[in-house]
């Protein structure tokens, strides 16, 4: 679809082939060499692709349970090799390598500095992507060149990106050379907003390792989380216009996978569109939280026309644990379903990397565990997360305010479910989105799990680290047979066969099976349903 960046793709794989390295590589001002600007824009839009493309679809909705992504073997917790090798190659040869292209040719020019700088904190965003999917991965070493790299332990990769992230930050003079508007498609340029950009991706990391030992490392976190507070008000993200946000365009070449896949392809693509997931609307519609009408649209057919009405992943699974309660979603298809927002569905929709909404929801978060100022002070970043959602989605402060004053939702209260309690369950009724009182921690992980639908890596993420949000396994059959969400992607078989001492030695890492449900090390083990017997 992107015909446009296959030309960028040819230029990239230049840089693949050790015979034209040296050649490449020898003098900073060779006429071949390509310019910083074009190798970010690059790397930019691919990473844009990855990201928001057919990975979230296939491999995150059914995970983030923001949107349904329907059957497929990644959706119902199953494994596809072929796809595993595309999601490897893309990072690692399409969105890190041109970043690393910048790295290697002007590091040692004064008058790129800046570039360079901000080239290592995009590679260092993706590697903190790319480790939280897989665990422990190659580093810089496998952006040389060579087919066998060896691996950094996970929790390695942790601790050298947070240490050099703080390098960074530090190191960028606001004064000096910087990316053009047109080259940098998140923040034109803007070489303060790429420090705050660093320097919340810390805080991002910090608390995704915050768990107690063995599953993290809360110790180095608070001493992370302490050292960006010194400065956060000057810089961490702090203001919309901060959000590191970029988005597709309007023409065939450019336009969003989202669009491709339900409006322009619709018709071929009918039987399998990704719709609103059931988890969603449990989570949203008993509150009165305005922001379900920006993520969904309400039901255009079948039995639950005009409501908004979200798809069960496991599609119809789970009828053995439902007692005597009918299934609704038997016999539908697709379009007898919510749409996703239209917001998400535009040809030039945006795509969220890191916002001023989440940065608020770590600082409450860190706040609770003391680490953040006063503990006090969790209320004040969790209310300003919440209106920080609401205005990124165009809705109104006092919308915000009658939100934040709903039962659940206000600091500290707990959920109303008086004569309603199913409102809040999914339809097999094993999980609830109910707040009880004093669980700040839910409430303030619920809202940070609501700022960031679309956003599937974050929000994987975020659900194995807290394990403390309801939802309903994976149904993959009508038996009765069920699956949590899975703990990661397995090594793919491209690495195996190619890098294969090295893979079995970060298998052994892992200290279990190299397969979808071996805990990475900064989660937590998955969170058993009481309802269920396993």
């Amino acid at each position: 679809m992107k015909k446009k960046y296959l030309i960028l793709l040819s230029v990239i794989g230049l840089f693949a082939c050790t015979k034209n390295f040296d050649k490449i590589n020898t003098d900073p001002n060779h006429p071949n060499k390509v310019e910083p600007d074009f190798l970010l824009t690059t790397s930019q839009l691919n990473t844009l692709n990855l990201y928001g493309g057919d990975m979230n679809r296939v491999v995150f909705f059914n995970y983030t349970q923001h949107f349904s992504g329907f059957q497929g073997e990644f959706e119902r917790y199953t494994y596809n090799d072929n796809s595993n090798n595309t999601y490897w190659a893309n990072t690692y040869i399409n969105c890190l390598q041109p970043a690393f292209q910048i790295e290697v040719n002007y590091k040692d020019n004064p008058a790129y500095t800046n570039r360079v700088l901000i080239a290592r904190i995009w590679k260092d965003f993706i590697f903190s992507n790319a480790v939280s999917m897989w665990g422990s991965i190659p580093m810089d070493a496998a952006l040389a060149g060579t087919p066998s790299v060896a691996y950094t332990k996970e929790q390695d990769v942790y601790y050298k990106l947070l240490t050099d992230l703080k390098n960074i930050a530090d190191s960028i003079n606001l004064s000096g050379d910087a990316y053009t508007a047109t080259a940098d498609k998140i923040y034109g340029g803007d070489l303060l907003k790429w420090k705050k950009f660093a320097n919340t991706l810390r805080l991002r990391l910090a608390m995704r390792i915050s768990n107690d030992a063995p599953n993290g490392d809360p110790a180095f976190a608070q001493q992370v989380v302490q050292d960006v507070y010194k400065n956060s008000s000057q810089y961490t993200i702090t203001a919309q216009d901060e959000t590191a946000a970029m988005s597709w365009g309007t023409t065939s070449d450019t336009w969003s996978y989202l669009y491709n896949n339900v409006i322009y392809n619709y018709t071929a693509n009918k039987a399998t569109i990704p719709v609103l997931c059931e988890s969603l609307v449990y989570y949203t519609q008993p509150y009165n939280d305005p922001r379900l009408a920006v993520y969904g649209q309400p039901s255009k057919q079948g039995p639950n026309i005009g409501k908004y009405f979200g798809q069960n992943i496991s599609y119809g699974g789970g009828s053995k644990y439902a007692g005597n309660i009918v299934s609704p979603h038997t016999g539908l298809k697709q379009d007898d379903y919510s749409y996703i927002g239209a917001r998400f569905l535009k040809p030039d929709a945006e795509y969220v990397f890191l916002s001023w909404s989440e940065a608020a929801m770590l600082k409450a978060e860190a706040a609770l565990k003391g680490w953040w100022g006063d503990a006090g002070t969790a209320s004040q970043y969790y209310y300003e997360g919440i209106g920080a959602s609401f205005d990124r989605y165009g809705l109104t402060q006092d919308q915000a305010a009658t939100y934040e004053n709903t039962p659940g939702i206000k600091w500290g209260t707990a959920s109303d479910t008086v004569g309603r309690s199913t409102e809040f369950m999914d339809w097999v009724q094993i999980c609830t989105s109910y707040v009880p009182a004093g669980d700040y921690y839910r409430q303030v992980i619920m809202q940070h799990w609501l700022a960031i639908p679309g956003q599937g890596v974050d929000a994987w993420a975020l659900i194995r680290r807290s394990r403390t949000l309801d939802f309903e396994p994976q149904f993959a059959t009508y038996d009765g047979e069920y699956a949590y969400v899975p703990q990661r992607i397995p090594y793919p078989g491209s690495e195996r066969a190619t890098n294969s001492k090295e893979v079995a030695k970060a298998a052994q890492w892992l200290g279990g099976a190299d397969d979808l449900w071996t805990k990475l090390w900064f989660a937590l083990p998955n969170k058993k349903n009481p309802y269920l017997p396993y």
